[in-house]
């Protein structure tokens, strides 16, 4: 009797042990602060990219100040900042905000080009009075496209077979003989819509608004839709010199059952651009953009001139274009299935409540150049 009592002894103080054991480890635990390692909220400078072309409507510089490292793909657009172009003559052209789309600037000449040949210098001076300047960018031609083309992607359903899904959109050129030729390919895709602005109503006992319908467009208006990411496509025609450049991928479209209007356009750019959009290309290969957070931003060829504690990103790019606008006739399939993959359409639209067509670097009541409907 008295080795039981002993053992059951034994057994509760084994049992208090193992308790004792587990609440000085989930005091322990609760004693320990994690680790956060907290990183400067903003990167004092500009994130700048500027375009200047040798063709009307192309003009354009983007300002954003990088957002911090721990807010995840956020950056914000410049509003006040006072921007303009000098070339190699002293000419100056001055930009203005964009009212619509912060962070986008206009010439305030809406003729304003480039002149191949010429020398051009970016300046920004921002709200706080820090002043950036890009180095000079001389602008070379560029060679004629000869022809923009599709080619059909073929793809295997599960319940269908063998189904159209979509079009790859190329592009065929010429180089010319002269070694140090560098290219950058991009795109512009026309959308007419049919409504032009959301309304919002409060349902019965609703405490927040919710979209209800849309208002039509007082005129004719098109969404524009760019490259943005993950579509740098350059080349330098280092290794194909003098050579044809053939079924050049310029970029891939889902099938709808409705056309599609993109406008190419084929551009020459000097070796710094082609070094940094290289290095742009690398960086972003899974996601990303120049206008991501700062740690994934790269130095260009802008510099804060009045204060070198300020970070300059971004790159100012002169370039001599060639366009060619083009038509994809998806309507046209025969005897062929067809995977449709078309955005939705909104179902209710008010058609006697209708709003103007607001010009912004996304949207343009101005006929596209080569729209032929």
């Amino acid at each position: 009797m008295a080795a039981l009592r002993g053992l059951y002894q034994d057994s509760i103080m084994k049992i208090i042990q193992i308790l004792s054991f587990l609440f000085l480890a989930l005091l322990l635990n609760t004693c320990i602060s994690p680790f956060n390692a907290e990183a400067p909220y903003e990167v004092d400078g500009l994130v700048i990219s500027g375009t200047l072309t040798t063709i009307t409507g192309l003009q354009e510089i983007e300002l954003r100040r990088p957002a911090s490292f721990t807010t995840s793909s956020i950056n914000y657009g410049v509003k006040d900042a006072k921007v303009w172009i000098v070339d190699n003559q002293g000419n100056k052209q001055d930009f203005v905000a964009d009212q619509v789309t912060a962070g986008f600037y206009y010439p305030t000449n809406k003729n304003y080009v480039a002149e191949k040949g010429k020398t051009y210098i970016l300046h920004v001076l921002a709200q706080d009075q820090s002043k950036y300047e890009s180095a000079p960018e001389t602008v070379k031609a560029v060679a004629p496209i000869k022809n923009v083309y599709t080619e059909e992607i073929i793809t295997t359903d599960a319940g269908l077979g063998k189904v159209l899904s979509g079009y790859n959109i190329l592009l065929d050129t010429e180089d010319p003989a002269t070694k140090g030729d560098f290219y950058r390919w991009s795109w512009k895709h026309y959308e007419p819509i049919s409504y032009c602005q959301e309304v919002y109503s409060f349902p019965r006992g609703a405490r927040t608004p919710v979209l209800t319908s849309y208002s039509c467009c007082e005129n004719p208006c098109w969404d524009i839709d760019r490259c943005y990411k993950n579509c740098t496509n350059i080349l330098s025609d280092v290794l194909i010199n003098g050579k044809s450049i053939t079924r050049h991928p310029i970029l891939s479209i889902p099938y709808c059952s409705t056309d599609y209007y993109v406008e190419v356009e084929q551009r020459s750019i000097t070796k710094a651009a082609y070094d940094y959009w290289q290095a742009v290309e690398q960086l972003s290969a899974n996601n990303g953009s120049i206008f991501d957070v700062a740690p994934a931003a790269i130095r260009g060829n802008m510099s804060c001139i009045n204060d070198a504690q300020k970070t300059a990103f971004g790159f100012f790019e002169v370039s001599d274009v060639q366009e060619r606008g083009f038509f994809i006739k998806r309507s046209e399939v025969k005897n062929q299935a067809v995977l449709l993959r078309c955005p939705p359409s909104p179902t209710t639209i008010e058609l006697f409540t209708c709003a103007p067509c607001r010009e912004s670097a996304y949207r343009t009541k101005v006929k596209p150049k080569y729209w032929t409907k």
